[in-house]
C-alpha cells in the first residue's frame, strides 16, 4: 500500500453564466447610468477630501522652502558634475 499516492483529481468545472439577453439599453437608461456614476464619484470624492489632514500655512511655507532648497542643491550638484566630466572629456580627447 502506497500512502503517497493520491486518487486522480476530478476535473474542475467552471460555472456557466446564463445566456439570457442583456436588458435593453435605451438612451434614457444609458443617461441615467452615467448620471448615477458621476454623482457617485462626486460623493465619494467629497467624502475622501473630508478625511484629508491639510497642512497649516506655516507648514506649507516651510515645506515649499525645503523643496526649493533641495531642487537648487541638486541643480548645483549636477552642474558641478557636468563641468567636471566636460573637463575630463576635453583632457582625454585632447581638445
Amino acid at each position: 500500500m502506497n500512502l503517497l499516492r493520491r486518487p486522480p483529481a476530478a476535473p474542475v468545472r467552471t460555472p456557466t453564466r446564463s445566456r439570457s439577453a442583456p436588458p435593453p439599453t435605451t438612451p434614457s437608461t444609458v443617461g441615467r447610468a452615467f448620471v448615477d456614476r458621476v454623482s457617485s464619484w462626486l460623493y465619494d470624492t467629497r467624502v475622501e477630501l473630508k478625511k484629508v489632514v491639510w497642512p497649516t500655512r506655516e507648514q506649507a511655507i516651510n515645506l515649499t522652502g525645503l523643496v526649493i532648497a533641495v531642487a537648487l542643491a541638486v541643480a548645483a550638484f549636477v552642474g558641478v558634475v557636468d563641468a567636471a566630466l566636460e573637463k575630463l572629456v576635453q583632457l582625454i580627447a585632447g581638445g
